[in-house]
């Protein structure tokens, strides 16, 4: 039992440092939207905090997110997808489309759409009546 309570504490002391580094990317886009990685910006994924939560910053869209662009309805954004611990495939770009909506559901995550093909998501966007002059203003050019 002495054994299994050393090696906890031993198991803890290095989560303990990391967790205390804080996030190497924090951007916020818009209300309660925000870009977060937390050890290098290739893990960059689009979040979603509220201020009731302490330091916990909830997934939407998992790395490597890049690319955003938002209006008063929707949020557009693109991700070259990643799994650890290979870097981003750049050779695949995923699109995805947010409604922009009060509060979080997170059984439907507000309807996002996607991983979405280039294809897929440019009809989308026409189908939702989403502007041509919705534009990803917000590039992360070291991940494009």
């Amino acid at each position: 039992m002495r054994t299994m309570k050393k090696l906890i504490l031993y198991l803890s002391i290095p989560l303990l440092f990391v967790g205390c580094q804080g996030l190497a990317v924090k951007e916020k886009i818009i209300d309660n939207y925000f870009l977060v990685a937390a050890d290098a910006s290739e893990w960059t994924s689009l979040s979603y905090h509220e201020d009731n939560e302490g330091a916990n910053y909830s997934s939407l869209i998992e790395a490597t997110v890049f690319a955003v662009g938002y209006n008063d309805n929707y949020m557009i954004v693109k991700q070259h997808p990643c799994t650890l611990p290979n870097p981003p495939d750049k050779n695949i770009t995923n699109f995805y489309i947010l409604p922009l909506k009060e509060g979080m559901n997170w059984r439907t995550k507000n309807g996002l759409m996607g991983p979405l093909t280039e294809q897929e998501f440019n009809a989308k966007r026409k189908e939702l009546g989403i502007p041509k002059d919705l534009t990803f203003t917000k590039l992360l050019k070291n991940l494009e």
